[in-house]
């Protein structure tokens, strides 16, 4: 193993079917992919961790694979998180800038944050994963986006607290630290996924992400090109798989195998000729049955999905807003009939949402399964670009800036 020269940025996503470790290295210009590992999940059921030294022990495999592929030792990772304890506070808060001041300093929105912080009681057991600034208004006129450096006497702050229960953070940990890895931050995997998988016009224009994992399904509605609400939903592939098994009478790998093969969402768009074959439990012999009775035990689980969310996203107030549709990503977004089962419940314009990817990345990458740990690895990147910005000495900002544009200028 040897330690990169150029900086690297990992990011790992701990779910309930699968476990992905995803290393990028920066790039003066942008980022590429270094390595790239996923493998079965264990321990967690329902995005919960039921047994910590089972999701350790997978952690550990998927790191170790990366590792082995890239060839060199990775210590620290940006942790995806996510569950139906994820809460979301919307909060406006205020602050008077000194007239000796002035301008709306880095300190002026560290402070305003902190006081968002404080301002919403936060639900027992919770503790505050994101404060995301949404936007800002300066001596009554609102909609700024970027405050430093303007004139105010007074600014205001409208932001979202984004909350998540402190026991499972603490699992979280412990899982992650027993695998050898240190933990740079933790970030909500909505999130991460939209960064992954909308475009920036989807993020501006109004949209909301579903993000269909094994055990829940998170919801992420982005407006102004920020994320201004999230919560989950405790239905996910995996419910799908279980009702296949109790209505086929098969095992739950066998289900699984059937969903992914030969599922839909949609019986209209099964042909009543096809057959697939179906091993029932106490037999050992597989027998026919119609390929649309898969589907018409899978069309009523995806559509309570979606019109779960759809209900929630109404009664919120937000289905007015989304002016860029629904984006569908996640394992269960690839079900067929998914696409057009969720167009006629949300009568909004819907579709598959992919990551973003570098040229050169893995194909294989390019699936809304991944766009998680995508998000995690850009999620991160930002973040270290932010802190280099703050930290580096302003010699080193003005080197930067004619490096730049040397490339534009014509000698």
């Amino acid at each position: 193993m040897y330690r990169p020269t150029a900086p690297t940025v990992v990011g790992l996503d701990v779910g309930t079917t699968k476990v992905c470790t995803l290393v990028a290295r920066l790039l003066p210009e942008g980022w590429d992919v270094v390595s790239f590992a996923t493998v079965p999940s264990k321990g967690v059921q329902r995005a919960t961790i039921v047994d910590i030294n089972e999701a350790a022990s997978a952690i550990a495999n998927s790191i170790e694979r990366a590792e082995q592929s890239s060839g060199m030792e990775i210590r620290s990772a940006w942790v995806g998180i996510t569950g139906h304890h994820i809460r979301a506070f919307p909060v406006e808060v205020s602050m008077k800038i000194p007239d000796e001041e002035g301008q709306i300093l880095r300190e002026h929105v560290e402070s305003l944050i902190e006081i968002a912080k404080k301002s919403q009681p936060i639900p027992d057991d919770h503790s505050i994963l994101h404060t995301i600034p949404r936007q800002f208004a300066i001596n009554g006129v609102g909609g700024i986006k970027r405050p430093l450096g303007l004139s105010a006497r007074e600014v205001k702050m409208q932001a979202l607290v984004v909350t998540a229960s402190s026991s499972f953070m603490k699992s979280l940990v412990s899982c992650v630290s027993q695998a050898g890895i240190e933990i740079e931050g933790m970030v909500l995997e909505p999130l991460a996924a939209g960064m992954a998988a909308l475009s920036e016009s989807e993020r501006e224009l109004g949209t909301a992400l579903l993000d269909i994992g094994g055990g829940t399904t998170d919801v992420a509605v982005f407006l102004e090109n920020s994320l201004v609400d999230t919560f989950a939903l405790p239905v996910g592939g995996n419910h799908v798989t279980r009702d296949l098994a109790i209505g086929l009478r098969t095992p739950i790998e066998e289900a699984e195998r059937l969903k992914i093969n030969y599922g839909c969402a949609l019986p209209e768009k099964v042909s009543s000729d096809e057959t697939v074959e179906v091993i029932e439990l106490g037999r050992g012999k597989p027998r026919p049955i119609p390929k649309r009775a898969l589907a018409e035990i899978i069309e009523p689980r995806m559509r309570e999905l979606f019109e779960l969310a759809s209900e929630r996203l109404a009664r919120k107030g937000w289905m007015s807003l989304l002016a860029g549709g629904v984006v569908l990503t996640g394992g269960g977004s690839l079900l067929d009939g998914s696409l057009e089962l969720a167009q006629s419940v949300f009568g909004l314009p819907v579709r598959i949402g992919e990551p973003s990817l570098t040229f050169g990345a893995p194909q294989e990458l390019k699936s809304p399964i991944y766009a998680t740990v995508v998000g995690l690895v850009l999620y991160g990147i930002k973040q270290r670009r932010t802190t280099t910005e703050i930290t580096q000495p302003w010699w080193r900002k003005w080197e930067n800036f004619w490096q730049r544009l040397r490339r534009w200028l014509p000698w």
